[in-house]
């Protein structure tokens, strides 16, 4: 059974969905991650310096950023901040991905523009500017206004990754059911909890991901259209080592279903990897950079399962349970040839994405954080099954589409509860860390989207 892009007006729903989105990403209050806390100084250094060095930060950075930092030195590979004792005649540089903060590098400028405008025509009295981060962004300080920078740029790349979304699922459902699956994407699910918030890795891994998969779905029209997957592939494996299983399962699907397009697929990957590589190999004297080479805090992998799965701090299912129905629309996808022969290379990407992370420790973040990588995927297959919902008739499709909304709210709650609340982002931390005291995850008593209500 196969499903053919719906025709229809347009219209300016995907201008005013991302619009609204944007907005509402913004003004959500933004929380210090000091894993992505090199990022803005990172491109604050390219755009005054050319460099990746952030040594001129290093002296004014809190100390629990620190551990954030890897020193380069004049001749050998990276070494960890703990132990470089100093870096002496070496240089400091963001320990994660370098993709973040140059992908990032144009919204910074534009925020640099803006607050320069901005800055000296508005008042600096009043709540607002009482806020350190806030007076610092319009002051120019970007450092000391690095999380307001961050959010504005994770805002953007959430938003824009939205209309992707609509765009996506206006391929295979009507213009209205498809604005309802964005909004969806965009408040009921991680990307409006994790991926929105700052710059970690996981907001331009679900842009450049979620752009991979609609130039697929668009080659299935024109096929020459494949060959864009190959840069936004090749990009996002820039952003996170892991985004190398889509760039592997694409580079198979292409190679078995657009042969003739492969040289084109992976010419156009050469842009962003042999940036990357050279990047790699002349200033990190390492082809693979120690991010990617440190190993991770590890866990029984069925343990994990469940942890990822079912732990009410934790748990995808938990926190987004009408991803149940993204497994039946894999089921559906299978059996009904649904987006054939794209569905089961994607369904593998599931598998796999979900495979590689069970037997990780996720630390600190909040709720499924790890899975916030493959949302788009998750989502997709959700059309499936509400296209096979559409089928239905009698008790059995009224039963269905309230189990959904219902599920679909209680994502709506539990994301919003990450995207707004103080208390539910401090509780890796308090009453004591999570990292120490792993069972925490599993305390019903004191859930993470709970934090703060009672």
């Amino acid at each position: 059974m196969r499903y053919a892009r719906v025709p229809g007006p347009r219209h300016f729903t995907g201008f005013w969905l991302f619009a609204g989105v944007l907005l509402v990403y913004s003004i959500c209050p933004p929380f210090i991650s000091y894993d992505s806390y090199w990022s803005v100084p990172t491109a604050l250094s390219i755009l005054g310096h050319g460099s990746t060095a952030v040594d001129e930060f290093v002296p004014s950075a809190p100390a629990e950023s620190h551990y954030a930092l890897e020193c380069v030195p004049a001749v050998g590979p990276p070494v960890p901040y703990g132990l470089a004792n100093g870096c002496p005649g070496g240089h400091w540089y963001n320990f994660y991905p370098i993709g973040v903060p140059v992908l990032a590098l144009p919204l910074v400028f534009l925020l640099k523009i803006k607050a320069a405008f901005w800055g000296p025509l508005l008042p600096k009295t009043g709540p607002l500017f009482a806020q350190p981060a806030i007076a610092a962004f319009f002051a120019g300080d970007f450092v000391a206004g690095h999380s307001l920078v961050e959010l504005w740029c994770a805002s953007t790349f959430g938003a824009i990754a939205v209309w992707l979304e609509y765009r996506i699922a206006s391929r295979f459902l009507p213009r209205r059911q498809a604005v309802w699956l964005a909004l969806l994407f965009a408040f009921g699910t991680a990307e409006w909890s994790v991926a929105s918030r700052n710059l970690l890795q996981h907001g331009l891994t679900v842009l450049l991901l979620s752009a991979a998969l609609y130039a697929a779905l668009a080659a299935r029209e024109q096929p020459p259209r494949i060959r864009f997957a190959g840069l936004a592939l090749a990009l996002a494996s820039t952003v996170r080592p892991s985004n190398a299983i889509s760039a592997a399962v694409f580079t198979l699907y292409v190679a078995i279903h657009y042969r003739r397009y492969l040289a084109s697929f992976l010419l156009w990957t050469l842009p962003a990897a042999v940036p990357y590589l050279a990047y790699n190999l002349v200033v990190q004297h390492s082809l693979i950079p120690l991010y990617a080479r440190l190993p991770l805090a590890r866990q029984p992998a069925l343990a994990g399962a469940a942890m990822h799965l079912f732990s009410p701090s934790r748990g995808l299912l938990v926190f987004t349970p009408v991803f149940l129905f993204s497994v039946a629309g894999m089921i559906l996808a299978w059996r009904l040839r649904w987006c054939w022969p794209l569905a089961p290379y994607l369904a593998a990407i599931v598998v796999l994405h979900t495979a590689l992370i069970v037997s990780i420790w996720p630390g600190h973040g909040y709720g499924p954080r790890y899975f916030a990588d493959i949302t788009h995927l998750l989502v997709l297959f959700l059309i499936p099954a509400i296209l096979y919902w559409r089928t239905m008739r009698g008790p059995a499709r009224t039963m269905a589409a309230g189990l959904f909304l219902l599920l679909a709210a209680w994502g709506v709650f539990a994301h919003g509860r990450g995207a707004t609340s103080f208390a539910a982002n401090r509780w890796s931390a308090l009453p004591v860390n999570v990292d120490q005291a792993k069972w925490r995850v599993w305390d019903w008593s004191d859930p993470q989207f709970l934090r703060g209500l009672r």
